[in-house]
C-alpha cells in the first residue's frame, strides 16, 4: 500500500479573518488532490469518462479537524483507497504541516453510469490502476 501525496501552498485569499484556512477550503483542497491522483494514476478525469463510460459521485465526506494551516504553508495530502467496494471507493484522508495533522477523514465516491447517472460496478481497469494506493484492509 501506497500513500498519494500532493502538496499544495495555501494561498492568502483562502483564509478567514483570524488568518487561518477557511473550513470549507479543505474540501477544495482534497478535491484538487484527487484530481491529481486521478491524473498520476488513470490520466486524466476526461479518459475515464471517455474510455469507461463510468462518472464519480460524492456519496459522503467526512473531515475532522486537528490544527490550522495559515497562508504559505504547504499542506501535504494524502490520499489512499481505504476500501474499494462493487460501485463505490472510500478514500481517506490525512492532511499534514510537516509532523502535524491538520485534518483527516474520508471521502466516499459512487461509480455512476455517465449517461443514466445509475449506480454500475467500478470497470476493472480503474481498480487495477488504484491498487498502489489501496490499503490492505
Amino acid at each position: 500500500m501506497s500513500e498519494f501525496v500532493h502538496r499544495l501552498r495555501v494561498r492568502y485569499n483562502e483564509c478567514d479573518p483570524q488568518g487561518i484556512v477557511f473550513n470549507g477550503n479543505y474540501l477544495t483542497y482534497v478535491d484538487v488532490a484527487l484530481v491529481e491522483l486521478w491524473r498520476d494514476r488513470l490520466g486524466s478525469y476526461d479518459e475515464m469518462l471517455d474510455e469507461h463510460g463510468v462518472d464519480l459521485v460524492v456519496g459522503s465526506v467526512t473531515l475532522d479537524f486537528r490544527a490550522s494551516a495559515r497562508p504559505d504553508d504547504v499542506l501535504e495530502i494524502g490520499l489512499e483507497v481505504a476500501k474499494l467496494g462493487t460501485t463505490s471507493m472510500t478514500f481517506a484522508i490525512h492532511m499534514r504541516l510537516g509532523e502535524s495533522t491538520v485534518v483527516q477523514g474520508t471521502i466516499r465516491h459512487v461509480c455512476v453510469d455517465r449517461t443514466t447517472m445509475a449506480k454500475t460496478p467500478i470497470p476493472d481497469a480503474i481498480r487495477e490502476k488504484l491498487a498502489p494506493v489501496t490499503s490492505a484492509g
